[in-house]
């Protein structure tokens, strides 16, 4: 099935605040999204000096929770390279127990691969293939992409799965956290361009990008304003591609880095906050640490219903919360609940905005 220009692709890193932010949308807003899903590295306890779980541990509760977070809407499924290697304590490769887990409770999954996965993993989804006619996701970062070598190492791997067709092959082009994005049809020409050079690659399945340039780190007290340069991009990558191929889906990395960070808390003091998305940027109020001063979040759901950009509270559930927090009708939550608000309204809002790009 072929995933369409007007459904999402957010690339979701799953953990709490990502999948509750997924199972909180509004089934409408549910059935215009194809959540690009990476099972994260496992944690670090730094206090114990070890991993706070065994690998099946981190991995057995996914299949289960993705049926019940998403049931069998069609989520497409990547691994940390991390737990490429590695074995559950049946013997099974994870993403072996992962894939035929889902599968088996009722999940609609597809595998991620890419050129640079290893050939144990390769093996796996090829074994899976046999079994499941789902076909791949091909997940080409910007170096890849650009790389001349980038068709032999596509069919290269693309013989090792045993796939014959490119309309097998859902597309992602994921750019990740690039420096600059400006000017962006330059941009977008060189990428439709390295696009075009694959040889075949106009019969693909499905053709997705992916990119973010929210940068927090950058964000300072009491807040600020971002522009959302790959929302920009991505209308010029369309109108390139619309010329050659066909329009492409719009991804991102809703309000999180492509990065996983291993940080040891006892030494951080996240800041409070929120990043709001609006039209063509972030709106991010922002205060001091936020353990031991959790009320300051009352004061960021206050600035953005007054900024004259909040949604309304029926606009999805993450607005409805805010409003709760700024009339004091819910408490103000852990730092969990702000990631979740502010995933689950800014899918709802890239959700309108492509149906508005498509209704023009």
């Amino acid at each position: 099935m072929k995933i369409t220009s007007d459904k999402y692709v957010p690339a979701l890193k799953w953990r709490q605040g990502e999948y509750q932010a997924l199972l909180n949308l509004k089934t409408k807003v549910k059935d215009k999204v194809v959540p690009l899903l990476t099972i994260p590295p496992r944690e670090y306890d730094f206090e114990e000096r070890k991993m706070k779980k065994t690998v099946h541990e981190h991995v057995e509760t996914f299949p289960k929770r993705l049926y019940t977070k998403w049931s069998n809407r069609l989520a497409l499924i990547d691994l940390h390279d991390s737990l490429e290697d590695e074995l559950m304590d049946d013997g099974r490769s994870v993403i072996e127990f992962v894939l035929n887990d889902a599968v088996g409770l009722g999940c609609n999954v597809r595998p991620v691969v890419s050129i640079s996965k290893s050939s144990s993993y390769i093996s796996s989804i090829r074994s899976f293939l046999t079994s499941h006619e789902t076909g791949v996701v091909l997940r080409l970062k910007l170096n890849e992409l650009l790389k001349p070598t980038v068709n032999s190492d596509i069919a290269t791997l693309m013989n090792s799965l045993g796939v014959n067709s490119w309309e097998e092959v859902d597309l992602v082009v994921d750019l990740e956290e690039p420096e600059n994005f400006e000017p962006y049809n330059l941009f977008a020409t060189i990428i439709s361009g390295a696009i075009n050079k694959i040889n075949g690659c106009s019969a693909c399945r499905s053709l997705i990008f992916v990119a973010t340039s929210l940068k927090l780190r950058e964000v300072k007290k009491p807040g600020a304003i971002q522009k959302r340069h790959e929302w920009g991009l991505f209308l010029s990558l369309r109108n390139e591609l619309t010329k050659t191929i066909y329009p492409p889906c719009y991804g991102d990395y809703t309000i999180e880095s492509p990065a996983f960070l291993s940080l040891d808390m006892r030494k951080m003091k996240p800041a409070g906050k929120i990043v709001y998305t609006i039209d063509e940027e972030w709106f991010v109020p922002k205060g001091g640490a936020f353990r031991g001063n959790e009320a300051q979040m009352i004061d960021h759901c206050k600035a953005i219903i007054s900024s004259g950009k909040y949604s309304t509270s029926g606009f999805s559930e993450g607005d409805k919360r805010i409003d709760e927090t700024a009339n004091k009708l819910n408490n103000c939550g852990n730092l969990t609940t702000w990631k979740w608000v502010g995933v689950n309204h800014h899918i709802t809002f890239v959700v309108r905005q492509l149906s508005n790009l498509h209704d023009s």
